[in-house]
């Protein structure tokens, strides 16, 4: 296993999270998990989200646990997650490729922050330390570092955004074009992001 696939991990409050919500199923829904996983392997859909919509249509399952259940039932390959490795590749492939190497900088550079971990995700990768506190995107604008932080100073590095990984609490985030705009300045907000989370 190289060192960048040590990198990548889930944060334990998430895990928890979703062994919690395995672990109520049954008092839930009245069926054991492995019912669960029966039935889904009986859906007459293929892919994620109409197998997704089936559970919850036809057997009233929450979306999470009809997660805990595709998940159980078809590996954690069904939601198209793969590797923690694949997904970075997949957010930096074709037009986006020429940001690799800033993301690899902004990468390394977090993974020196203790307690950071790197939890890519299908559109980004999520950076928590006790609770999420950037998400990192490639863009037509440059890399975006969606910062989470309780007051945005004025910078002209930051720019506001919507929905970038991690919901409403990254309204502004780094734009970096370039190597050399990951400089002082930009690793000054990362630390006040890792600070304040």
């Amino acid at each position: 296993m190289s060192a960048k696939a040590k990198a990548y991990g889930e944060p334990v409050r998430g895990t928890k999270w979703a062994a919690g919500v395995e672990a109520n199923i049954e008092k839930a829904t009245g069926r054991r998990v492995q019912d669960w996983v029966k039935i889904a392997k009986t859906c007459p859909h293929g892919t994620m989200i109409e197998r997704f919509k089936w559970l919850k249509e036809k057997h009233g399952l929450s979306m999470a646990r009809a997660g805990v259940v595709i998940e159980k039932a078809f590996g954690a390959d069904a939601f198209g997650w793969g590797s923690p490795e694949t997904l970075v590749d997949n957010l930096f492939a074709k037009s986006f490729a020429s940001q690799r190497d800033i993301y690899e900088a902004v990468a390394d550079h977090l993974r020196k922050l203790d307690g950071v971990i790197l939890s890519p995700r299908k559109g980004y990768v999520a950076v928590t330390r006790l609770r999420q506190l950037a998400a990192i995107k490639p863009s037509k604008h440059g890399l975006l570092v969606g910062l989470a932080l309780q007051k945005y100073p004025k910078s002209a590095k930051l720019k506001g955004v919507n929905n970038l990984g991690g919901g409403e609490r990254n309204k502004q985030a780094l734009v970096l074009p370039s190597l050399k705009a990951f400089d002082g300045e930009a690793r000054r907000l990362l630390k006040q992001a890792y600070d304040e989370n």
